[in-house]
């Protein structure tokens, strides 16, 4: 049974009608037709539910879509974060060396003349053409082939879109480059030469300045946030590519578009001074896109924030910076970080360039987790390991 008998009627009802159900409970039950291969349309349920929240609109189309297995569903991009790439690029024609489940794909499509997206497994390539077809994408075809022979013959293109694959069955969490597939350092010279643009995916633990220096061909590196976690780190290559390159960290809200937006280079960090206080009126903790950022001498600058220390990546100030990215704290204490020094019976715990973990500083002092107080757990420019009493301002 492959993946097209998913698209039979008594099937499709039987999916529709479990679209919210435990898949480990239905497991447990005998599946309506003898013939079926239930486990097959259990992984298809299960891999639905999570393509709902990823890209809920693809099932109002009114056409059956099938998806890939969960674990591939998991890794591919959310709406909001294909949009955020469309939105950069406009051209006649792109390529997406890495299809995965489309998405990016089906995003660049609105912005592009043609695409083609290129897919090395044939069940896989026929499943996303299916879904392409379903979702109205005419301008896109999908391309069953190896994605390094295929850049052989590729015809020169303004976008190039890749996001090697990470992990295999040998090992999980790739983060090298040079451990993905495909290889991106082996197709560069290549891509440079047939694509104006190229959009590279990576995963977020990779470091930003090595990477820089290692590809030599950035452009501009987008850091990508999406309800409050680092989604992805986008490096655009290009053979005309800047001596300075901008760092953008961006928040984004469910259509793809920047909430908050800050923009930075290597060589402005380096000659930017942030200024040092001890904890004042509001405390300011940088969103993760903006952590991951590194820009941390330019914020303070940019903000008009103090820096707490220069390996504490908190801010504070005398006066309320409503469009700092990320949370915003009223202090109300500054507490040693020993049992009986904390008044608070329950708070939130967050640690700074500060030892140990939040669970055991919490054993530690005695506290219960949750409420509307946050401890922050940090080193202050005097040196001296505080616990900063804060309330959402």
């Amino acid at each position: 049974m492959n993946w097209q008998s998913l698209l039979e009627t008594d099937i499709q009802k039987f999916i529709t009608a479990h679209k919210s159900a435990d898949v480990a409970a239905l497991a447990l039950k005998k599946p309506q037709n003898p013939l079926w291969n239930y486990p097959l349309i259990l992984e298809q349920i299960k891999a639905q539910q999570k393509a709902r929240l990823k890209v809920p609109h693809w099932f109002d189309t009114g056409h059956p879509l099938v998806f890939p297995p969960p674990a591939l569903v998991e890794q591919a991009s959310s709406k909001a974060t294909a949009l955020y790439k469309a939105a950069l690029f406009k051209g006649e024609s792109f390529v997406d060396l890495t299809g995965g489940m489309g998405v990016d794909s089906w995003a660049m499509a609105q912005h592009f003349q043609s695409g083609q997206c290129v897919e090395f497994d044939g069940d896989a390539a026929a499943l996303l053409e299916h879904n392409f077809r379903a979702l109205g994408l005419s301008n896109l075809i999908t391309i069953n082939a190896d994605a390094e022979q295929f850049v052989e013959t590729m015809p020169p293109v303004d976008l190039v879109m890749i996001d090697p694959q990470r992990r295999d069955t040998v090992r999980k969490g790739k983060f090298k480059l040079s451990d993905c597939t495909p290889d991106i350092h082996r197709l560069l010279p290549q891509l440079l030469q047939k694509a104006s643009y190229i959009v590279l995916k990576t995963s977020p633990m990779l470091d930003i300045t090595a990477t820089i220096t290692a590809l030599g061909c950035v452009s501009a590196v987008h850091i990508v946030e999406y309800q409050g976690d680092c989604k992805e780190v986008l490096y655009i290559l290009s053979a005309d590519h800047p001596e300075t390159v901008p760092i953008i960290a961006v928040s984004i809200d469910s259509a793809g578009a920047p909430v908050q937006r800050f923009t930075f280079t290597a060589q402005e960090e380096h000659q930017a001074h942030a200024r040092y206080s001890m904890p004042l009126t509001y405390l300011y903790e940088p969103a993760p896109a903006f952590q991951k950022a590194g820009g941390f001498q330019s914020m303070s600058v940019f903000y008009d924030v103090y820096k707490l220390h220069p390996h504490t990546h908190l801010y504070t100030s005398e006066t309320l910076k409503p469009d700092f990215p990320g949370r915003i704290f009223k202090i109300h204490g500054l507490y040693a970080p020993h049992p009986g020094q904390c008044p608070l019976p329950r708070a939130n715990i967050t640690l700074r360039n500060f030892p140990g973990s939040a669970e055991s500083l919490r054993k530690k002092l005695k506290i219960k987790d949750g409420g509307e107080d946050t401890l922050l757990a940090c080193t202050l420019e005097n040196g001296h390991k505080m616990l900063v009493h804060g309330r959402k301002a």
